[in-house]
């Protein structure tokens, strides 16, 4: 008997399901026929059915419940695999998976925890069944997922519109942080002991070297500390005070512009 849709006398149900594996279930037709499009099935055409069979586990079934009755099934913690079979066993059942799945629910959270472990996966899955808002979501983990992990099973799975996406994030971060990194510190008013002319030695010439040697490396997750790493020692090669601390300045606006940039596939 399962441990959640079981008999009971403040809120008795009216149909018995019984699954592969032999549990029984005690369900609400009302319920059932409310959240599906055909009979639950087909097995909800006759008004009279008391009881039924389905080929599905128990464990599936449950969350199939889970989703039609809108209860919470964190404590049963579905893996991923099993969220695969749900969102494939849902529409045979003629529900709708795209509430179920939509931000705010209880599926959506623990779909979207499984990209913190599992980025591609979960977005691949989630592509697969056009669940937009979870896709969006998921894509933030995929920027420093290298574009050649994808595998064909993955590229066909996702389809080419996710696909398309997920590319021009990673291509549009990269070729983004290369125009923030070109122009160089802001010069200061020239002085006896730095003019114009040597400005541009101390202040654009080491500039520019330094990020068009970077931009051969750059990454849609390019970390803040290898940015510091290729530009901070700019700083103390530079023997002008006003000039170090314009190179300071244009690393710190570096790093707020480069923080700022969109990590997510467009909507």
């Amino acid at each position: 008997m399962s441990a959640t849709f079981y008999p009971r006398e403040d809120y008795p149900g009216d149909l018995f399901i019984i699954t592969a594996d032999n549990v029984h279930f005690v369900v609400h037709k009302r319920i059932l026929l409310g959240q599906s499009n055909n009979n639950f099935r087909g097995y909800l055409v006759d008004p009279n059915t008391q009881s039924l069979s389905v080929p599905e586990s128990s464990t599936l079934f449950n969350l199939i419940l889970h989703v039609i009755y809108d209860f919470d099934p964190t404590i049963y913690k579905p893996d991923l695999s099993l969220i695969s079979e749900l969102l494939d066993a849902l529409p045979l059942y003629g529900v709708d998976v795209i509430p179920a799945f939509s931000e705010g629910q209880h599926f959506f959270k623990i779909t979207l925890d499984h990209a913190l472990s599992s980025a591609l996966k979960t977005y691949t899955l989630v592509c697969k069944h056009c669940l937009e808002a979870l896709a969006v979501k998921c894509s933030q983990y995929l920027v420093s997922v290298p574009l050649h992990h994808l595998t064909n099973e993955h590229c066909i799975s996702m389809g080419p519109v996710y696909l398309r996406r997920l590319v021009f994030l990673h291509l549009g971060r990269i070729e983004r942080l290369k125009i923030l990194l070109r122009p160089p510190p802001t010069g200061h008013p020239p002085s006896l002991l730095c003019d114009a002319l040597d400005q541009r030695s101390r202040l654009e010439k080491p500039w520019r070297d330094a990020t068009n040697e970077m931009c051969w490396d750059i990454t849609a997750d390019m970390p803040l500390s290898r940015l510091q790493g290729a530009l901070g020692p700019l700083v103390e090669k530079s023997t002008c005070g006003e000039c170090q601390m314009a190179i300071k300045e244009r690393i710190r606006k570096l790093f707020v512009d480069w923080t700022m940039i969109k990590s997510t596939i467009q909507e």
